[in-house]
């Protein structure tokens, strides 16, 4: 082999060499490069994963609610507008009130409640009455409690008082306001209360 050889053998040597590191640097990025490409896949999977999660517990919760009301729905307020009753009547306990601000007479008043589908205020309760209490004021409502001279006082549905609250004054028809019942003359005019049982 001559001296002139050599360097051509040296520098195909070289050649191939550079060659191979190039080849060797390029495979070398290419894996960084599918490194780096790989990256967001774990993160895409894991975004997947959350929001899987976020979508089975807003259904839990959704589905909780409807079979469970009671534990995500506070109660309506005793004193608010119940469903169960008409438009301007107040359901409290179980009962739908209307009060009338038109005054009339006792019996008047009652033939008015009548023709709603109810009688005059029946209060069977402390509750019912703190309530209408409340509700009326201090304006004078009739109620329907009623006596016929020397005779038991009667509600309008027919059952008997028995005397749970205190009852004052000397006259046949009793009325209510924000100090408690009293009694007056059937033929006054009055504002009045209407009652039902709700609808069930």
């Amino acid at each position: 082999m001559s001296a002139e050889d050599f360097p051509i053998t040296e520098n195909s040597s070289l050649h191939p060499e550079g060659g191979q590191q190039n080849n060797a640097a390029s495979p070398h990025f290419a894996a960084q490069n599918e490194g780096s490409l790989q990256v967001p896949i774990p993160c895409a999977v894991v975004n997947v994963v959350l929001i899987t999660v976020l979508i089975i517990a807003l259904i839990a919760i959704s589905v909780g609610q409807y079979n469970c009301p009671g534990q995500y729905i506070s109660p309506l307020p005793s004193n608010s507008h119940v469903s169960s009753c008409s438009d301007d009547w107040i359901g409290y306990q179980r009962k739908c009130y209307f009060i009338s601000t038109e005054k009339k007479g006792w019996t008047l008043a009652q033939n008015f409640c009548y023709e709603q589908g109810a009688t005059l205020a029946f209060i069977d309760s402390e509750k019912d009455m703190s309530f209408l209490k409340q509700y009326v004021g201090t304006t004078n409502h009739w109620i329907g409690l009623k006596t016929e001279d020397g005779q038991t006082w009667k509600w309008s549905n027919g059952k008997e008082f028995n005397n749970w609250f205190n009852l004052t004054g000397s006259e046949n028809c009793a009325f209510l306001n924000s100090t408690g019942v009293s009694s007056t003359a059937c033929g006054k005019n009055l504002s009045s209360i209407c009652s039902k049982p709700t609808k069930q």
